[in-house]
């Protein structure tokens, strides 16, 4: 049995990758920053700096794409060598953050090591999605989504409610070595399950290429005309668009409450009060909402439940703007981060739908890549633009006033940037792509 004739080997297979990649992430996202916020009061330039340089790397995903789409070990499985690899060179790469001394005093090098690390973790992502697209039926897709997306956030809350325990208690040179374990640990799943019948385990197993099945293997300059030709109408086009304004918001507040909480709120909040919330309270409700929406989007169309999500996110921060007199009530701030982590979880599971949905042309993986690298643009826009967003509405004559104002207004922003590109997902038609799809084939 292999991943194409297994649904369960299938989902053990993508939703243990996913979780590869939830782990270091919650860990570079929430552990460490909220770590700095709150003990070396680090500001929001550099906490988005810290936060943007983990999705920087993700845009070579349209250069790891193509690439893989034309280059593999064909008789190991279309996708699985690239797999294995990128997962083991996530795992090498943290090991540059044992021997770190003050974290404080190092970021420029924390900078480069969260760089380093993204651009595998960025590979091993394009090499999930497009074995996903390979094996997955139409049918399972939706709900396996919200599956793979669930995986990533229980990995996520991991690394940031679990390692914010081990920051503090064994310092980071511990935190990292269970990254290493755990990476290490996944791989050894795609290194034993193969994704068709009769392939090799290894490279000096016995076995071969699936050639009934595998598509050939072309040059990326023909891939690039596939892609091209996949973003020629108008449903592809507009969510282009779509995919880089959506999580501008997103970015903005990430940092923002994150140095609201840790720095300007009374009491403040420790950076293990902020990474228990982020990454133990939220998991439940984040992973319900993300299966919850997989299984929605098959069963009532991917656009209402990324408008659910969006749109909720959106309303939620409005709500958060408006009443700032309850900020140091511990239970209005802890329902803002829920709501918002679980409806944005809604809203990712929903637009990875959808983007595989109208993913087409023989380079579908690089079209689906595409997507999910204009997105991460969006989130890097977002992370970076957050220190000047608040710096509109600072006022230095009012001094602390003055910084929860501009909290204030910034929220508002921040609510208004997340609803309005739903309004582009009007012009996204998924019949219009199997139209296109079948005059191809004709």
């Amino acid at each position: 049995m292999a991943l194409v004739e297994s649904r369960w080997q299938r989902r053990v297979t993508l939703c243990a990758l996913y979780f590869a990649q939830g782990v270091p992430w919650g860990f570079m996202l929430i552990t460490l920053p909220s770590y700095l916020a709150y003990h070396y009061q680090v500001g929001d330039n550099e906490i988005g700096n810290l936060k943007a340089i983990i999705l920087i790397p993700w845009s070579f995903k349209l250069i790891w794409a193509p690439i893989m789409d034309s280059f593999t070990i064909r008789s190991m499985g279309r996708r699985r060598p690239w797999v294995i690899g990128s997962e083991l060179m996530m795992a090498l790469t943290l090991l540059g953050f044992i021997g770190l001394g003050d974290p404080s005093q190092e970021l420029q090098f924390i900078l480069y090591m969260y760089f380093l690390h993204n651009c595998f973790a960025s590979l091993q992502d394009v090499c999930t999605d497009a074995l996903a697209v390979d094996v997955l039926p139409a049918n399972e897709q939706g709900q396996m989504n919200g599956m793979m997306w669930g995986s990533k956030l229980i990995g996520k809350g991991i690394g940031a409610w679990g390692l914010s325990h081990v920051l503090n208690v064994g310092g980071l040179g511990a935190c990292v070595g269970i990254q290493v374990l755990l990476l290490l640990a996944v791989m050894l799943v795609p290194l034993f399950v193969l994704e068709r019948d009769g392939e090799r385990r290894f490279p000096w197993s016995f076995g071969e290429a699936a050639q009934k099945v595998a598509i050939p293997s072309t040059n990326p300059w023909k891939v690039f005309k596939r892609v091209i030709k996949a973003f020629s109408l108008t449903t592809t086009f507009c969510f282009i668009f779509f995919a880089l304004t959506k999580l501008i918001a997103s970015g903005i507040n990430e940092v923002m409450t994150n140095t609201l909480y840790t720095q300007h709120l009374n009491p403040r909040w420790t950076d293990l009060e902020f990474s228990t919330a982020s990454g133990l309270y939220a998991t439940f409700p984040i992973i319900l909402g993300a299966i919850l929406g997989g299984f929605l989007a098959d069963r009532f169309g991917r656009r209402i439940i990324i408008i659910i999500g969006f749109g909720g996110y959106g309303v939620a921060s409005l709500i958060y703007a408006t009443y700032p007199n309850l900020w140091n009530e511990s239970w209005f701030s802890m329902s803002y981060i829920l709501s918002y982590e679980t409806l944005s979880a809604v809203g990712a599971v929903g637009f990875l739908s959808m983007s595989m949905r109208i993913s087409w042309t023989t380079a579908a993986a690089t079209v689906f890549t595409t997507y999910m690298t204009l997105s991460n643009i969006s989130h890097v826009v977002g992370n970076k633009m957050a220190a000047s967003v608040r710096g509109w509405f600072i006022d230095p004559e009012y001094g602390e006033l003055s910084n929860l104002i501009s909290y204030e207004l910034a929220f508002w922003f921040v609510g208004i940037t997340s609803i309005a590109p739903l309004f582009l997902l009007f012009f996204v038609k998924p019949k219009e792509v199997d139209k296109a799809r079948l005059l191809e084939s004709v």
